[in-house]
């Protein structure tokens, strides 16, 4: 037998957990931070002088040298590098270590 009305089913109200942003907020404050630090290392690099003693460092295939020269910029989060001929990348992971929240990589041109 056909039914005149179609059969509607109504939505199961499923209410969403209770929104915790404590977390997110650690993680908005531990990247500003990491922000910070990287203008600062930006300001650096800015310099004529430094830029030209990193880049001659990585130019010679220098990995320690490049790596304790970045270290002299005094930032608290720790750096990763990598350079090729064309450029450098710098990977900032942001503090604290346990929160392990968020990554800033800044690749920097220097060469063709």
């Amino acid at each position: 037998m056909y039914q005149p009305y179609p059969y509607y089913l109504y939505p199961i109200d499923r209410p969403y957990p209770t929104v915790d942003i404590s977390m997110f907020q650690q993680s908005v404050t531990a990247y500003q931070q990491t922000l910070r630090e990287a203008g600062t290392i930006l300001n650096k690099l800015a310099e004529p002088q430094f830029a030209r003693l990193l880049m001659s460092a990585a130019q010679a295939g220098n990995r320690k040298e490049v790596d304790r020269i970045i270290r002299t910029i005094g930032t608290r989060t720790p750096i990763e590098t990598q350079y090729t001929p064309t450029g450098l990348s710098l990977t900032l992971h942001a503090q604290p270590a346990d929160l392990s929240c968020c990554t800033l990589t800044m690749y920097l041109r220097w060469g063709r």
